[in-house]
């Protein structure tokens, strides 16, 4: 079997993550963690899209994943393609949408990146020709070079926000992983997503605890 239908004959695995994130961000009230992040705040919001060989139910809104067709759409035998996500670490928030074939991250907005001092210290004016120049007045070319420098601060920040993003994606699909491909998604999370999927209410309390159980003792027997 060669790397492309490898990968093909995995892509169901992107939507069942899907489905996990769904399940586990009502049932835990958008509260979530993983071994290696701690707690973080996660919910679907904007967009939910569902679908079955050609049938696609779109649902866009604030919070999507309520809405009455998106469990209707589950029950028809549809399964989610595409998300979006609301990710709250610490201070700071993202969003993004996650693709369930592909687990590719799209449409990222990360937290503005605000530089130490004013945004006036960089600005650049043209100064009259008829003032004279103070002493310690900075030239021209060390404000394009100050600017500069903050740009490029600003873009390395960015980039280590997306990381922190991709990094908490890669953790839950680690873990999801880890419960899919063992003795614990009978047991107890196949169950209880049944049960949700049906509209019942599954006792949040005692799967957290099975599901914190079953991925230290996975962790221990990797040791």
């Amino acid at each position: 079997m060669d790397l492309y239908e490898r990968v093909e004959k995995r892509r169901f695995l992107g939507r069942e993550l899907l489905l996990h994130l769904w399940f586990e961000t009502e049932l835990l009230s958008a509260t979530l963690s993983t071994r290696a992040t701690g707690p973080f705040g996660l919910w679907i919001e904007k967009e939910l899209s569902l679908s079955a060989g050609k049938e696609t139910t779109r649902i866009k809104g604030s919070l999507p994943a309520q809405a009455r067709e998106a469990k209707e759409s589950l029950l028809l035998g549809k399964t989610p393609e595409r998300a979006g996500f609301r990710l709250v670490k610490g201070e700071r928030e993202a969003s993004f949408v996650l693709v369930g074939d592909t687990l590719a991250l799209a449409s990222v907005s990360l937290p503005a990146v605000l530089v130490e001092e004013a945004p006036e210290r960089y600005a650049l004016e043209a100064a009259p020709a008829a003032r004279p120049r103070k002493p310690r007045e900075r030239s021209v070319e060390a404000e394009l070079e100050q600017a500069e420098v903050v740009a490029q601060e600003s873009f390395f920040e960015r980039m280590h926000l997306l990381r922190e993003v991709e990094e908490v994606v890669e953790h839950l699909y680690a873990e999801f992983l880890a419960l899919r491909l063992g003795p614990a998604y009978a047991a107890f999370v196949a169950p209880a997503l049944r049960a949700w999927s049906l509209g019942e209410a599954p006792d949040a309390d005692a799967y957290e605890a099975k599901k914190k159980a079953a991925l230290g003792a996975r962790a221990k027997r990797a040791r």
